[in-house]
C-alpha cells in the first residue's frame, strides 16, 4: 500500500510518532529539493537510512571524526566506485582504520542522516507499507526512541513544534508514564498542571520537551472532561468583563444599599470557586477565581461610585458619574486594542476621581498594554505610574501584577517577587498565580 503527501501535511516529527504507534514496516521516502532519503522501518523501528547527500556518505563522517583525511576519503571513494564495493571495506583494505572505527563511523552516519530530515519544513513523503520486512534494526525500540527526542529536541524548527503543538492548545497534557526520561533537557514533572497555550510561551525547551514526549508516547493530549463546564465558566467570564458593574450585580442604580448587599452576597454565593472543588481541572479553578474576582470588582466600583450620594436622590450628571462614563468608555476603547483613546478617557476619570483605584490600575494596565503589543511608551513611564499609584493605594495587588509584567519583558529577575506581592495582597489574583506557575515551570521549581 502506498501513500504519497507532504511535509506540511505531516511534519516529520508526527509522521516518526504515527509510524511509531501503528508499528510500521515497510520504507518511508522523503525528499526535498535536491536531497533523498529512504528509511526502512520495522515494527515501527528504524532500520536502516539512505542518503544522496555527500555529506553524509561514510568516508565524509570519518573525515568529521578526524579519523581520515579529505584526501584519504577522496582515494577510497574513487576506488569503491571503480571497483563497486563499499567504502568501508576499501579503507579497512587500505589499513586506513579498523573495524572499531567503522562500527562507531557507521552509528554516526545513522544518527547524522536520521537528525538530519528534523530541519526539513518542507518535502514531499511517500510511504510504502511492506508486509515483511526481514532486516533486524541495528538499535533497540528505547534507543530509537531516545533519537526521536533528540531530532525533536535538537533540530526541529520551532514553527514545526508551534504547528505541532497548536492544534492542543486548549487542553492539557496527560501524563503517560510514572517518570520521564532524562534526556528532555528541562524539568516538566508538573507539565499536567498547565494548558498547552501555556506552555507555548515558556520559550523553546518545555514545548518541544512535550512534543517530544508526545510523539514517543509520553503524553496524550485529551480534552477535558469537564469541558462543557470550561466553556459555560468561559461565557461567564466574557459576559462579566463586557458588562457594566450594575449589570454584574443584576441591579439598578436605584436599588437601596442593603438591596445591593444582598444582591452581591447571593452572586458571591453562587459563584464561589468552592463550588466547582469537584472538578478537578486547573482551568475550571482559574476561570472561578476570575469571575469571583471580577464580581468583587464590580460591588466595590458601584459601593465608591455611589459613596456618600444616595442614589434615590439623583441630581444628574454628577462628577463622578462623569467620571465612571469616561472609564466605561475607555474599557470600550481597550477591548477594541484602541490604545490612544482607552487612555485618554482612563487618564481623564484618574484626574476627576484620583481616589478611584479601580481608575488608576485600569490606566496603568493600558499603558503596559500599549508599550507591550504597539512598542508605544517606555518602561521608565510605566514603571513611574506604578510608583505613584502604590503610593496611593499600597494595597493594590492589580498594580503589583503589571510590575511584574514589565519586569518579565524587560527580563529582569525581580519579576517573581512583583506577583508574590501581588499574591500576599490578593491570595486570588488569577494573573499572578498564573505568571508564578509558569516562572517555577521555567526555572524548574
Amino acid at each position: 500500500m502506498e501513500d504519497v503527501f507532504t511535509l506540511e501535511d505531516l511534519s516529520f516529527p508526527l509522521l516518526m510518532k504515527e509510524t511509531v504507534e501503528t508499528n510500521f514496516s515497510g520504507i518511508i521516502f522523503v525528499s526535498s529539493g535536491e536531497w533523498k532519503k529512504g528509511l526502512i522501518f520495522r515494527d515501527g523501528v528504524l532500520c536502516t537510512i539512505q542518503s544522496n547527500k555527500i555529506s553524509e556518505l561514510l568516508g565524509s563522517i570519518l573525515v568529521s571524526m578526524a579519523a581520515i583525511s579529505e584526501a584519504e576519503n577522496e582515494l577510497s571513494l574513487q576506488r569503491s566506485r571503480l571497483e563497486r564495493r563499499k567504502q568501508g571495506v576499501i579503507l579497512l583494505e587500505m589499513d586506513l582504520v579498523n573495524v572499531k572505527i567503522i562500527n562507531e563511523a557507521l552509528r554516526n552516519q545513522f544518527y547524522t542522516r536520521f537528525l538530519d530530515i528534523f530541519t526539513w519544513e518542507t518535502g514531499t513523503v511517500q510511504r510504502v507499507a511492506k508486509g515483511q520486512i526481514n532486516k533486524i534494526p541495528d538499535i533497540p525500540r528505547t534507543e530509537f526512541l531516545r533519537l526521536l527526542r533528540k531530532g525533536i529536541l535538537e533540530f526541529s524548527n520551532f514553527s514545526t513544534v508551534i504547528a505541532a503543538l497548536t492544534p492542543h492548545s486548549g487542553t492539557s497534557p496527560k501524563k503517560l508514564a510514572d517518570t520521564f526520561p532524562p534526556d528532555l533537557g528541562v524539568r516538566i514533572d508538573n507539565i499536567d498542571s498547565f494548558k498547552v497555550s501555556e506552555l507555548l510561551l515558556l520559550g523553546q525547551d518545555p514545548p518541544r520537551a512535550l512534543l517530544a514526549l508526545y510523539c514517543t508516547g509520553l503524553v496524550s493530549f485529551e480534552e477535558s472532561r469537564h469541558k462543557a463546564l470550561i466553556e459555560t465558566l468561559l461565557a461567564s467570564l466574557h459576559r462579566i468583563r463586557e458588562q457594566d458593574p450594575f449589570a454584574t450585580l443584576g441591579v439598578d442604580q436605584l436599588i437601596s444599599d442593603a438591596g445591593l448587599k444582598r444582591a452581591y452576597i447571593k452572586l458571591v454565593k453562587n459563584n464561589h470557586p468552592d463550588t466547582y472543588s469537584y472538578a478537578d481541572d486547573p482551568e475550571v479553578r482559574r476561570l472561578a477565581n476570575e469571575i469571583f474576582t471580577e464580581i468583587q470588582k464590580a460591588y466595590t466600583t458601584i459601593a465608591r461610585i455611589r459613596e456618600g450620594k444616595p442614589p434615590e436622590q439623583p441630581k444628574g450628571i454628577d462628577e463622578t458619574l462623569q467620571a465612571e462614563i469616561l472609564f466605561n468608555q475607555g474599557t470600550v476603547a481597550l477591548r477594541e486594542k484602541d490604545y490612544s483613546r482607552a487612555l485618554d478617557n482612563f487618564r481623564a476619570a484618574v484626574k476627576m476621581k484620583p481616589d478611584e483605584r479601580v481608575f488608576l490600575e485600569s490606566f496603568v494596565r493600558t499603558l503596559y498594554l500599549r508599550y507591550q503589543n504597539t512598542g508605544k511608551g517606555n518602561g521608565f513611564e510605566i514603571k513611574t505610574a506604578i510608583r505613584e499609584g502604590t503610593k496611593l493605594f499600597p494595597e493594590s495587588d492589580a498594580l503589583y501584577v503589571v510590575l511584574g509584567w514589565l519586569l518579565k519583558k524587560e527580563g529582569s529577575s525581580k519579576a517573581p517577587e512583583a506577583f508574590r506581592k501581588a499574591i500576599q495582597i490578593n491570595r486570588n489574583n488569577a494573573d499572578a498565580q498564573r505568571e508564578l506557575r509558569l516562572y517555577n515551570m521555567r526555572s524548574g521549581k
